[in-house]
Parts: structure tokens; C-alpha cells; sequence
């Protein structure tokens, strides 16, 4: 049954009301098995003025007032919501399942997401690990592989080609390239000047990328090329797991990492990129935290000089947490393997290697947050509405 348009393009479950009634400027939505919606009317008047090629509103807000009154609402014969409007007497119609969506609570941005699982050594002790050519060819591997990606914030893709254009080529299943200094696409190797310490051979120490920026990258993608160096194993440590932790052991400390702010000053002969946050940024309620961890661009405290102490304290407890094994997971890339991993909550770190002894060549790029979970929503929700019975 298709019914009344949405304002969206996914089925529903046709879920039929079983009453309607009307509570002051709310019309109250019913289901037999207890479930209700609290409609306010210009939602509903928002709802009605739809267009039908975008699903987008064309109710501007100027134009609601105390002329969009309902007159009366009631369940139709096949349970759709009808609501009658005073003013130009018109009937709206509201499709029964995308209001139990609505009413589930199934419009939050986290919905059709799977719940973010924290991890440490004794849960993972390398990246959670596919069949690169099979995520590449086959829809539901592929859908499970960007779950999982969700889920834990790192994946590797393993047996896959050495072709310097196949990292873009992967990324763009996902989403578009977030451009950055570093260009779409840039290759990470020791080289004489750098003008990073990406491109040198020392050791780096767990971090995000990028913290001088207002959004930092979301997601970002490492395909190693050649690691025959000595050296340069890959390290990770989860973020979200380290700060849960922190939270429940050292609530003082966390308070100082969710609540102090630094300034991150990416800095060049032409460059001058700032931005002030707290080391833990849990942003709005319901939304992923970011990390703000590469500590050399970490420059100055942007809070009054008392907090300044207990600021570093904690700084100085997240950085220690950050590499202890309870935490820290350490393996090797090798050639043909594509790392996945969440910029903003996985913190990556590299051992030091020899130049001398080989070549550490690898590929990166990063796609935004927004990407990947559109695109999961859309694959989640179609794989459930496949269960659904034929329109």
C-alpha cells in the first residue's frame, strides 16, 4: 500500500492507526499497541505543503500563523491519519508508518546507524579485516563492511591492487573527497625538507588529524603502496574507549578534556590555520565526539591561567592512556592493504622506521563523516525495506 506521500523516499510499514484526538494545538496520533504521537499543527501544516519530485517543504515559516487551525482529525478506513484544515477547508492525509517512524524515534540522525562499539587491545587486536575485492564487488559485504566501519571506527581492506588511482577509486563508493592542504589525494613517505612530520621518518604518537581546522576530516583512508622498511608498524587507539574510561575513573580529568580549551595552529610560510576547542569535543547531544589529539600543532591554552594546570594534568593522562597496550593495538599494512578509519575518534600513531632499510610509501585521502553515514542510512534502510511485502 503506497498512501499519502512522505517526505522522504523510503517505504514504510503501513501500521495503521487505531484513534486520533485533539489536545489544544496537538493532534494526537494513536496505535492499539499503546504508541502515540503528539503532532503540533504546524508540523503538520509543514507536512501537507510538500513537493513531490523533492519530497522538500514549501510551507515558508513566514507564512504560519493562527489562520492553520484544525477544524477536525480523524483515522480513515485504511488507518491513515485525515486532518481538515479551517482556513481553506482542505484534508490532509498522513501515511500511518512514517508517522510511527516518526513517533520510534527513527528520524534521529543516529538511527539506521549502528551503536558505536568502544574497543581496546582485548577486543581488537588489529583492524577488523575484509576480503578487499570482495566489499569491492559485493553489495552486502559491502554494506556489512561500512557498519562495521561505523561501528568500531576502523577496518582494512586486504588483497587489493598496487595501482596508485585505486584508493580514490574506493573512497568515491562512499562518498566525495574532502580536499585539505594536502591535496584530494597525497602520498605519505619521508622525504628531505618536509614540511610535516608526515613526511619524516620519526615516530609519531597517537593522534587525529587536523585539529586547527572547525571540522576536521572525518573519515580517512591509508592504502599502503610498498612497507618494506624496518620499522613503521601502524598503531591505533580508540578515542571513544579512552574517554569512557576516563569518565567513569577520573571525572575531574574529563571534565578538564570535554570543557578546556586549546588553540591548534596548523602554521606555514603561507598558511595560518586556527581553531579553539577542547581536547574531547562531544559536540550536541547524540553526536560523535571529535578528538582534537596532534599534539604538535596543540599551541597554546585558550582558558584562564588557573584552569591552565589541571588542563595539562589531563592532556598529560589522555596522551598516557592513549599508548598504554590496555589501549594501543600495533600491526603492519602491507602492500595492497586499504586502512578505514574514523578521524575523529580512532587516534592513529606510527613506530618510527629506516629509510635506509626499504620504502614505507602510502596513499591518503579523506572522505567527510557525512558522507558515510548517508550512505549507510540509505543501504540500511533499503536492506529493511526489502523485508517488507511487495507496494
Amino acid at each position: 500500500m503506497a498512501g499519502p506521500l512522505t517526505p522522504d523516499f523510503y517505504r514504510y510499514e503501513w501500521q495503521p492507526l487505531s484513534g486520533v484526538r485533539l489536545d489544544g494545538e496537538f493532534v494526537v496520533a494513536e496505535w492499539a499497541d499503546g504508541a502515540e504521537l503528539r503532532c503540533y499543527r504546524w508540523w503538520l501544516a509543514e507536512q501537507r505543503e510538500l513537493e513531490p519530485s523533492s519530497r522538500e517543504g514549501l510551507l515558508d515559516p513566514c507564512d504560519l500563523g493562527d489562520h492553520w487551525q484544525v477544524a477536525d482529525a480523524w483515522v480513515e478506513a485504511d488507518g491513515e491519519l485525515a486532518v481538515r484544515w479551517t482556513h481553506d477547508g482542505v484534508v490532509s492525509r498522513y501515511h500511518p508508518g512514517w508517522l510511527r517512524h516518526v513517533a520510534d524515534g527513527q528520524f534521529r540522525p543516529q538511527n539506521f546507524l549502528p551503536d558505536p562499539i568502544p574497543w581496546d587491545s582485548t577486543v581488537l587486536s588489529e583492524p577488523v579485516t575484509y576480503h578487499g575485492p570482495t566489499v569491492l564487488s559485493d553489495p552486502e559485504t559491502f554494506r556489512h563492511w561500512l557498519n562495521d566501519l561505523a561501528a568500531y571506527g576502523l577496518t582494512r581492506l586486504r588483497s587489493l591492487s598496487l595501482d596508485p588511482n585505486l584508493l580514490e577509486s574506493v573512497a568515491r563508493r562512499v562518498g566525495v573527497l574532502r580536499d585539505s592542504h594536502f591535496g584530494p589525494v597525497w602520498d605519505i613517505e619521508a622525504v628531505p625538507d618536509p614540511t610535516s612530520t608526515a613526511y619524516m621518518s620519526i615516530g609519531l604518537g597517537p593522534h587525529t588529524d587536523l585539529p586547527s581546522l572547525e571540522t576536521p576530516p572525518g573519515f580517512q583512508f591509508f592504502h599502503c603502496i610498498e612497507n618494506s622498511c624496518v620499522g613503521g608498524a601502524s598503531q591505533m587507539s580508540d578515542g571513544l574507549a579512552i574517554a569512557r574510561h576516563i569518565e567513569e575513573h577520573d571525572p575531574e580529568a574529563y571534565e578538564a578534556l570535554t570543557t578546556l580549551p586549546w588553540v591548534f595552529h596548523g602554521r606555514g610560510a603561507e598558511v595560518d590555520w586556527r581553531w579553539s576547542g577542547p581536547l574531547i569535543d562531544l559536540g550536541v547531544a547524540g553526536t560523535p565526539l571529535t578528538l582534537r589529539t596532534f599534539y604538535p600543532v596543540r599551541t597554546y591554552p585558550d582558558m584562564a591561567p588557573e584552569d591552565v594546570p589541571r588542563a595539562y594534568r589531563a592532556a598529560h593522562k589522555l596522551a598516557q592512556l592513549s599508548r598504554d597496550p590496555r589501549f594501543l593495538i600495533t600491526y603492519k599494512l602491507e602492500s595492497g592493504d586499504v586502512a578505514v578509519f574514523d578521524n575523529r575518534r580512532v587516534q592513529h600513531a606510527r613506530e618510527p622506521f629506516e629509510t635506509a632499510s626499504g620504502r614505507r610509501l602510502f596513499r591518503g585521502c579523506y572522505v567527510n563523516s557525512d558522507d558515510i553515514y548517508c550512505k549507510l542510512r540509505v543501504l540500511n534502510r533499503r536492506a529493511q525495506e526489502s523485508e517488507l511485502a511487495p507496494v
